[in-house]
């Protein structure tokens, strides 16, 4: 291959990424046992230093461990509480909106209880007021807002555009026909 053909080839990069505890733990090793072959100590000597090696080891590690443990607890413990407290935060804002919603319901059908009864009012005092002018013989026009002068389109009355009689049922706020 040219050197041109070269350039234009793609170039791979392997990156190997080791724990820093490995590569520490596999010097130590290796720096150990180099101390070993080296060392100018009797056999007897040497096991007891690799005794005594081992004991801080195993202390130094227990350490750790303990202190790892305790940490550990000790932001457990923080976290539930923090947990706890949001926990107990969100369901008193959750109590707290069920209660104005409960209150705005109420409100509300308070409201259309209300607003149902004064039409109720309303049309009874339309009713004895129409039975009123039919008792005294004359009944009250009634024309469509629009000025159309089409009351048999409203159905109230009939084909003629005569009023209802005072015997004829006449519908009220709900809808049902009463009978007088």
């Amino acid at each position: 291959m040219s050197e041109s053909e070269q350039d234009q080839q793609p170039y791979v990069i392997v990156e190997r990424r080791a724990s820093g505890v490995v590569a520490f733990v596999c010097g130590a090793l290796v720096g150990a046992g180099v101390a070993l072959l080296l060392a100018p100590k009797s056999g007897r000597e040497t096991q007891a230093d690799l005794r005594e090696g081992a004991r801080r080891f195993k202390e130094g590690t227990g350490e750790r461990l303990t202190d790892l443990r305790d940490t550990l607890g000790d932001r457990y413990d923080r976290t539930r509480d923090q947990v706890g407290t949001q926990v107990g935060a969100f369901r008193r804002n959750v109590a707290d909106r069920q209660k104005k919603a409960g209150e705005a319901l109420k409100a509300g059908k308070d409201a259309a209880r209300q607003a149902r009864s004064d039409l109720e009012a309303r049309v009874s005092e339309s009713k004895a007021a129409y039975r009123a002018a039919l008792a005294e013989g004359a009944a009250p026009e009634e024309r469509p807002e629009d000025g159309s002068g089409d009351e048999a389109a409203d159905g109230t009355g009939d084909e003629a555009g005569e009023a209802p009689r005072a015997d004829e049922s006449v519908g009220d706020a709900d809808g049902e026909a009463s009978r007088e």
